[in-house]
């Protein structure tokens, strides 16, 4: 059963975080430099982000779109999912919540199989941006209005 929500969840992290989303939060380059690129082909190296940095994210899917020294530039998404991507709030989301690929009913989605323990990261409306906090960090949208058991960290 964790094996199966961690492929779901892996499959949707890959275009969770599209850039027709409103939503936009705050990340942390903890792994070495992060090579930073002037294009999402990531073919335009501009120069590197030093670990540590913090950078407001303001898309991710096969790069993440970043918002560093007043410009955006691309990194690679592994430049970040390492690091701490977090909010202010944990909750769960209940066994049969539907999760989706970006902030809109019309995207693929899934319906989860067990309840699932999440940080949100962001909040636009009534959609929120939530990411895994086990072993491994995956990242989905979900309506607010689904997330339980809510408490500050």
């Amino acid at each position: 059963m964790k094996k199966t929500m961690i492929a779901v969840l892996a499959a949707m992290l890959m275009l969770a975080l599209c850039c027709g989303s409103a939503l936009a939060y705050n990340g942390d380059i903890t792994t070495s430099n992060a090579k930073a690129y002037a294009d999402a082909a990531m073919t335009q190296l501009v120069g590197a982000i030093p670990a540590g940095t913090s950078v407001l994210v303001r898309s991710y899917d096969s790069y993440a779109d970043v918002y560093y020294n007043g410009k955006v530039v691309y990194v690679a998404p592994s430049d970040l999912l390492n690091g701490d991507i977090t909010g202010d709030y944990n909750a769960t989301l209940p066994k049969g919540t539907k999760i989706y690929q970006r902030a809109v009913t019309s995207a693929k989605s899934r319906k989860l199989k067990k309840d699932v323990f999440v940080n949100v990261c962001a909040v636009s409306g009534d959609w929120a941006l939530v990411r895994t906090t086990g072993d491994v960090t995956l990242f989905a949208f979900c309506k607010v209005s689904k997330l339980t058991n809510i408490t500050a960290r």
